[in-house]
């Protein structure tokens, strides 16, 4: 049986740890091009996939596009042999890790907080692009989470499904848990799934500089709060800690209030004389307290 740890904070990868969706858009771009410009009578541009379809995972995107673009977007075709096309790109380019990420979650973990990884795309990817990091420290970034690996698999972002299958397999309280997300997506199945979401926008800039609407967008959805500085996240997660250990000692000390009142009140109709009213009483106390429990 795990000891029960301080928090455990799920990240998701793409874009929160590593810069790999500027590599990963323009392949998909040119795919989906390639496949669908002629009945589109245009291409389909970086910025207008980032309007309308940034971090919706194979299932829901093909979806998506194909009502916006009122064609049939084939998964199949899409993502044909898509994993070693990517794995090739992450080779050829290397891959940027976020500054002073391995430095903040090393000390979080020192801290007692457990990490957890979250991802819709495959572990394998995610591998790939540690082993390929532009500043050859992937290796140290992976072990930090041991065998806390999840992929969402066919229920994708934004359905928490990832989340909640996480939580039950490592016996994780949302409510004494965290997440990280850098998309809307991605807020909205952390959130959904009872976790206090947090979104990082370090890398916003490479995808189309528009990091004060995303900021909006991702608030909307449900995050906490934005950060574009992993130096400055363990501020934010203690902050958001300390906040929720005085709401939880306020709600106990107005139960406690609660319990005492009821206490005074049989006192004193047991004082007048009131003993029947004071039994009911009594017994309405036990049964609110039983309720709190």
């Amino acid at each position: 049986m795990m000891s029960k740890p301080k928090a455990w904070l799920f990240l998701d990868f793409d874009n929160t740890m590593m810069a790999t969706e500027h590599l990963a858009l323009p392949s998909l771009i040119a795919r989906f091009n390639e496949l669908y410009e002629s009945q589109i009578g245009r291409p389909l541009t970086e910025a207008e996939f980032h309007e309308h379809f940034h971090g919706q995972a194979r299932q829901s995107l093909c979806l998506s596009m194909s009502k916006h673009f009122g064609i049939n977007v084939e998964g199949e075709l899409l993502y044909h042999e898509r994993e070693w096309r990517m794995m090739q790109m992450l080779q050829q380019k290397g891959v940027d890790m976020a500054p002073a990420l391995l430095e903040t979650l090393t000390l979080l973990q020192k801290s007692g907080v457990k990490l957890a990884f979250v991802s819709n795309n495959s572990i394998q990817r995610a591998l790939a692009a540690m082993r390929y990091s532009t500043n050859g420290r992937g290796e140290e970034l992976a072990r930090l989470f041991g065998t806390a690996y999840f992929e969402a698999g066919d229920v994708q972002k934004p359905a928490p499904d990832i989340y909640l299958r996480a939580l039950k397999q490592l016996q994780a309280d949302p409510q004494e848990s965290y997440a990280v997300e850098d998309s809307v997506t991605g807020v909205k199945a952390a959130v959904a799934a009872g976790i206090t979401t947090f979104a990082y926008t370090g890398f916003a800039g490479t995808i189309n500089g528009c990091t004060d609407e995303l900021e909006k967008k991702l608030m909307a959805a449900g995050a906490r709060t934005c950060f574009a500085h992993w130096n400055d996240f363990p501020a934010l997660l203690k902050k958001e800690q300390e906040s929720a250990t005085v709401s939880s000692d306020s709600k106990d000390s107005s139960d406690s209030k609660d319990s005492s009142d009821s206490k005074d009140s049989s006192v004193i109709a047991s004082s007048t004389g009131l003993s029947a009213v004071s039994g009911l009483q009594g017994s309405v106390a036990h049964a609110e307290q039983l309720s709190s429990d």
